[in-house]
């Protein structure tokens, strides 16, 4: 039997979104802009937010629950001193930037970074960035949307199709090898369970790294591999309903 996600579909206002912003194909053609405050990359521009959010739902509004206000008006609509940024994780930072390369990102003196330079920064605030960002590409060429996962103990929340359509189906959690203290049986079914509270399922994902791997180029990230484990919960109650119309 294939595992099936669970997805639940969400009420509210919907709008036009796309899986991706188009890539930069053009050497020269203009990107928009993201300024990296040593934990996040801010975004302030509003049709920056604009196009980033609805081309794949990439960062969170500053002001607002999750969606942008910005979202939902026009340019000339939107008041500067209640303007809001659109703060991204840097794991979709480094994705944007450097592999769909739609994104410039800046340091605070507006000097532009490569991708060695974010990489060297981001590796100071998680020693794991290289591994998490193989579970994000990994999770990303497999078509979820991926978001934060903070709120639910987790690394990742994964969406199908984007957090206005459905819930979450899934918290992620990334394990490396040199850290599993995080992950003992106790601590997993306390994940669980905070899943279990908002009808999710638990996703670990395993990064197994060579101990000679250094990322010499982009796509060395590649050698990394990337094995899954579902941790997946047990409905008495749906589990006899459906056998009964069986």
């Amino acid at each position: 039997m294939f595992f099936v996600p669970h997805l639940k579909n969400k009420r509210g206002v919907v709008f036009d979104v796309l899986p991706f912003p188009p890539p930069c194909t053009n050497e020269g053609q203009e990107r928009y802009t993201g300024i990296f405050t040593s934990i996040s990359v801010e975004v302030c521009n509003a049709n920056d937010i604009r196009f980033l959010y609805t081309n794949g739902f990439y960062g969170k509004g500053s002001q607002s629950r999750s969606i942008p206000n910005v979202v939902y008006k026009n340019p000339s609509e939107i008041d500067l001193e209640e303007q809001e940024t659109l703060s991204l994780g840097l794991e979709e930072s480094f994705f944007l930037a450097y592999y769909l390369r739609v994104l410039k990102i800046v340091d605070l003196d507006n000097k532009e970074l490569t991708w060695q330079d974010f990489l060297a920064s981001a590796l100071q605030v998680n020693p794991y960035f290289v591994e998490y960002v193989a579970a994000y590409l990994y999770l990303k060429s497999k078509g979820w949307v991926v978001k934060s996962g903070l709120k639910f103990a987790g690394n990742f929340l994964i969406y199908r199709k984007g957090p206005r359509f459905f819930h979450a189906s899934f918290v992620v959690n990334v394990k490396v090898p040199s850290s599993t203290t995080h992950l003992e049986p106790k601590k997993i079914k306390g994940l669980q369970r905070i899943a279990e509270t908002s009808d999710k399922d638990v996703l670990i994902l395993d990064i197994d790294k060579p101990r000679d791997f250094q990322m010499q180029i982009l796509e060395d990230i590649a050698k990394l591999n990337v094995t899954e484990t579902i941790i997946k919960r047990f409905n008495y109650t749906s589990y006899v309903q459906t056998q009964r119309k069986i």
